[in-house]
């Protein structure tokens, strides 16, 4: 029972954690990619000294390779897809179609992995999508740019639900600093790869934007993250997926703060719909003991 209190603990700082990279977005001045890759790139430096304890049983690991290298393309561009929407739509736009990935995982769990899904499954993601439909709606008005963010941000939710699909099954034969480490380094070289490619720039920015950088390294990402995927190990996927769902408000109260955005006032049904189609899917086997 203390153990489960600790997660729990653990889980609440995890789920605050991750609220804030859409504000260090904002405040940095930099291209979507080079946003992507400082944080995953200082991100894996700072899992660096807790991956080492495990780097002497790498050679253990290599059958896994494959998957890491095709989670860690799913993660880079889930990055950028993501960082790019925040730049082009309304924060709350953007959190709230990203926060309807595990619809996307049922989705491509069918696909990929041969699960079965319910009417009841087929129901939640038809209202999480009539939601989503909603808020894209709500921004015709606004122009073209906020129609473009709001479909990245679609893709980003696709992208990290195909992440954790690819991810699933290494949960227990990997170390998990071991495992994010790889992640967030591999996907740093992808995303630095791109940015030479693409010529954006990487280097001569204001002291506030590095800081961007590094807190969004630091806080959603070393410590957000990892402690979400530690939860992982002792708490159900779909009940630390459900507190997520609580990241777009939070994330929606910091912009509101912060740069004065107010959402649409039909902003608040829509995203409610979406969410109810996350929540009805995911509370639909809730209770039931996570499989190891």
């Amino acid at each position: 029972m203390e153990q489960r209190k600790k997660v729990l603990v653990l889980l609440v700082i995890g789920l605050i954690a991750t609220s804030f990279p859409a504000i260090f977005v904002r405040l940095a001045d930099a291209n979507a990619l080079t946003i992507s890759f400082y944080r995953n790139f200082l991100a894996s430096l700072f899992i660096l000294p807790l991956a080492l304890f495990h780097f002497k049983k790498l050679g253990d690991y290599s059958a896994l390779s494959p998957r890491i290298i095709l989670a860690s393309l799913f993660l880079a561009f889930h990055f950028y897809c993501w960082n790019a929407s925040l730049k082009l739509t309304t924060v709350a736009s953007s959190l709230v179609i990203v926060a309807t990935q595990p619809i996307w995982s049922a989705l491509l769990g069918v696909v990929f992995l041969k699960e079965k899904i319910s009417l009841r499954g087929f129901l939640s993601v038809f209202i999480a999508v009539s939601g989503v439909c909603a808020i894209a709606f709500l921004d015709i008005g606004k122009g073209s740019e906020n129609l473009l963010g709001d479909l990245l941000a679609l893709i980003a939710a696709v992208l990290a639900s195909s992440y954790l699909i690819t991810g699933r099954s290494v949960k227990d034969k990997i170390p998990l600093p071991l495992w994010l480490f790889s992640l967030y380094f591999l996907s740093s070289l992808i995303l630095l790869f791109v940015c030479l490619i693409s010529g954006v720039k990487l280097h001569n920015f204001s002291q506030t934007t590095y800081l961007m950088f590094f807190l969004m390294a630091l806080i959603p990402s070393f410590i957000g993250h990892s402690l979400l995927n530690y939860a992982v190990r002792f708490i159900e996927a779909y009940k630390v997926q459900l507190w997520l769902l609580l990241e777009p408000i939070v994330s929606t109260f910091l912009a509101f703060l912060i740069f004065s955005e107010k959402p649409n006032l039909l902003f608040y049904p829509a995203a409610f719909v979406s969410l109810l189609g996350v929540i009805l899917g995911i509370s639909e086997n809730y209770g039931k003991k996570a499989q190891p």
